[in-house]
């Protein structure tokens, strides 16, 4: 028998499962070569026609990479940073970042350290829900890559 919190962990795993598929979307659409999909969308020998279907699939709705890039940066509610402990009147490094994705119950956000130029070095999916306390999730490699591509992104400093 299943105990309430293992039926609520599983949910929040199955909300950053469904978020992940759609970061993986936005960055196959912004990897997308629309150059080769134009020239094969105007003529495509039958041989071509597998590769046409994958460029079709991986740019989604986007026409071109300023699209993909577009929709990335119109996808968080919101985007922070936090530093560490400093002098009062020193300058503040960004040391840390958090994009909100989404709210309420469930909520959805991506956190993350910064480099040395304000540059995203890691990226931790979080899902959290009404008296649940945030919670990674669990992915495989290739699902961190399109993450940390999806963060790289955005701009931390100023």
């Amino acid at each position: 028998m299943m105990t309430t919190e293992q039926t609520k962990a599983e949910q929040l795993q199955e909300i950053g499962k469904r978020t992940m598929d759609c970061i993986r979307e936005m960055v196959a659409a912004l990897e997308c070569d629309y150059d080769r999909l134009e020239e094969l969308r105007d003529d495509c020998p039958p041989e071509d026609a597998e590769e046409l279907s994958e460029l079709i699939e991986a740019a989604g709705d986007c026409e071109s990479v300023e699209d993909a890039r577009e929709r990335i940066m119109n996808d968080p509610l919101s985007l922070q940073v936090r530093s560490g402990w400093h002098a009062p009147g020193a300058e503040m490094e960004p040391e840390e970042f958090e994009l909100l994705l989404a709210t309420g119950g469930p909520a959805v956000r991506i956190i993350g350290e910064l480099g040395t130029f304000s540059e995203p070095e890691t990226a931790i999916l979080q899902v959290q829900d009404w008296f649940v306390p945030w919670t990674d999730y669990r992915s495989d490699s290739d699902e961190d890559d399109a993450l940390l591509t999806y963060v790289q992104h955005f701009c931390f400093d100023e």
